[in-house]
């Protein structure tokens, strides 16, 4: 199934009305099963469910990079997640990376990220996010959703395996304390964000060692808790 589809809508502008097409983006239900448990059911974008699998699987804490002790199979809608034993889940602890970038790295990627959001441009209805290096996008997602765009973003990382401790995360979101924990448990040091962060997310970023910046638009940007990993 494509992202998008085209329909004719009816538009009206000044008061005179026109018969047009327009390109709408699709959802779809899926769920996940872990180890023949029923996980989490959700709607998101077609496309990319091997990489939410495993973003939802490092994300909660299941595994980290480099280990692979699971398969992934995708009936349709449905993804079975399948360890060879129970998982254990890995401790929230701060992030380890000393890794950190200039305010203007930040600011150039993030116009990149959002040079990159085709299905945005197309129908303003997807979230994106992205992880980036100092000088390049190493993986970009759209989705509808802004939990699964991180998760598929992240599990992105973790199959092509990008060096995710030595990279920062895009948002085109809002930041809850959620997403600063899950973010925190793959060790990605710095988050940029196009909107805000909650309080409750710049005390999680604060205790987790994360850089939180938020409003990253134009050239100026908001940095919310751990500066020094941008020099300051």
């Amino acid at each position: 199934m494509s992202m998008t589809d085209r329909i004719v809508i009816t538009t009206i502008k000044a008061g005179k009305t026109v018969e047009r097409e327009d390109t709408l983006v699709q959802q779809m239900t899926y769920t996940l099963e872990l180890n023949g448990v029923h996980a989490i059911t959700s709607v998101c974008c077609p496309g990319d469910l091997r990489s939410l699998a495993y973003g939802y699987l490092a994300t909660q804490g299941y595994i980290v990079q480099g280990s692979e002790p699971f398969s992934v199979e995708q009936t349709g809608c449905n993804v079975t997640i399948s360890f060879t034993k129970n998982p254990v889940v890995q401790e929230l602890v701060p992030v380890a990376s000393d890794y950190g970038v200039t305010p203007d790295i930040i600011l150039r990627q993030v116009v990149e990220s959002v040079k990159s959001g085709v299905i945005f441009r197309e129908t303003g209805a997807t979230h994106s996010a992205s992880i980036s290096r100092e000088d390049s996008i190493e993986c970009h997602v759209e989705d509808i959703s802004r939990s699964a765009v991180l998760e598929k973003v992240i599990g992105c990382a973790f199959m092509k395996n990008i060096e995710i401790h030595n990279s920062f995360i895009i948002l085109s979101s809002r930041v809850p304390s959620a997403f600063v924990r899950k973010i925190a448990r793959v060790g990605i040091p710095i988050i940029a964000a196009i909107s805000a962060p909650t309080v409750q997310a710049v005390n999680e970023a604060d205790r987790l060692g994360i850089c939180l910046c938020g409003f990253v638009r134009g050239n100026r940007m908001n940095v919310y808790a751990n500066k020094w990993r941008l020099g300051l």
